[in-house]
């Protein structure tokens, strides 16, 4: 063998066959071969700028493969400050997408909790990570200042955005592919606008006997945004309801409730960083703050509800005549507590004593609360 077959033996001896594998416990790490697609794929979009014909609102639709669920990829960079490649996967983040297009006021919490999907940014070195430059330095990539590279990340809802495992990574592949096909043939058909109508995009097929899955046919297609799927009561913790139906407790006052998540993030170093939620209970009279209850991104809305008034109740001690929420889907999941415990409700914009209480707690943690997208 050779000198310089020998470098490239122990060159390649030394790659990294995975990436991410301490930041993806129990999760499968990126591999090797996906990753250099990746890095290809990113340094094509980065050459190609899509974000100088294309603007974020001018969603490219594909399907994922394995899920069947539509992925709205939106590239970013018409402003000059972010460059990069989202993908919105299924109907809640996408109607979360338009919930930012329209300008709506959201919080950080909003954006963490309806989020799911993948992306690739292009960021100058102060903004990656060990691992990222890790990944980098194994494809070989070019340190220069200010020289842009790509970082990959995947979103899920109720956490901040991680790196990707193995099959996010391969989702990613798959839009970067899509959305590249479509900038060569948009650049080759400039005249044609595929977004003039109203909630109509185009939608990326791929040739089924193409298995490389490079080939996509362009169709346009009707994207209204998606109905919210109605909520189910929450179950009830039979032996918590029997011991407060035992006390007799008396009825009175109204309580103000409401479930957030904040921006506010907590987990290990090398841990997906959850972001913090709560819910929390006041007395609608007093303004009295009632014990908070912290829940995990996997755990069901109405459970945490529940849990906190049946807490208020308890520590009250008293069953309130009446209690107060903003969204209709709080009533629903409450419904058959306020069944069994006899209490209204009710509906409202208003939650004077509660929205004092949550302003003081988003300050404490340095959660800067509502904002409106630019």
């Amino acid at each position: 063998m050779s000198n310089s077959e020998s470098d490239g033996a122990a060159a390649r001896a030394k790659e990294p066959r995975r990436f991410f594998e301490k930041q993806l416990a129990g999760e499968q790490p990126l591999s090797f071969e996906t990753a250099g697609q990746l890095y290809r794929l990113s340094e094509e979009l980065l050459a190609v700028k899509p974000w100088d014909f294309l603007a974020d609102q001018d969603l490219i639709l594909m399907e994922d493969g394995e899920s069947g669920e539509i992925c709205y990829c939106s590239t970013m960079g018409a402003l000059g400050e972010v460059f990069s490649l989202q993908v919105y996967t299924g109907a809640e983040s996408y109607r979360f997408f338009r919930r930012i297009a329209a300008g709506k006021p959201i919080t950080a919490g909003d954006f963490f909790s309806s989020m799911r999907g993948v992306s690739v940014e292009l960021v100058t070195a102060k903004e990656q990570t060990p691992p990222d430059r890790e990944l980098l330095e194994a494809f070989g990539h070019l340190k220069k200042r200010g020289r842009r590279a790509p970082i990959f990340r995947a979103s899920r809802p109720g956490y901040h955005p991680w790196y990707v495992t193995e099959s996010e990574a391969r989702l990613l592949v798959y839009c970067l592919q899509g959305a590249l096909e479509f900038c060569r043939h948009a650049l080759e058909m400039d005249d044609v606008d595929y977004w003039e109508k109203d909630d109509v995009f185009p939608l990326l097929v791929s040739d089924p006997e193409d298995k490389t899955r490079k080939r996509f046919e362009i169709r346009l297609v009707k994207a209204p945004e998606p109905p919210v799927s109605a909520p189910q009561p929450a179950e009830l913790d039979e032996s918590l309801l029997t011991n407060t139906l035992r006390q007799n407790l008396p009825r009175k006052g109204t309580l103000e409730t409401d479930h957030f998540f904040t921006g506010a993030m907590v987990g290990e170093k090398n841990e997906r960083k959850a972001c913090i939620r709560f819910v929390l209970v006041s007395d609608a009279d007093s303004g009295l703050a009632l014990q908070p209850v912290l829940g995990k991104p996997e755990e069901s809305t109405g459970q945490l509800l529940m849990q906190a008034l049946l807490g208020a109740i308890r520590d009250g001690p008293c069953v309130p005549r009446e209690v107060r929420v903003r969204q209709k889907e709080f009533k629903i999941l409450l419904s058959t507590l306020s069944e069994r415990l006899e209490f209204d409700v009710r509906v409202t914009k208003s939650l004077p004593a509660l929205d004092q209480l949550k302003s003081h707690f988003l300050t404490m943690i340095g959660d800067p609360g509502e904002f409106s997208p630019p």
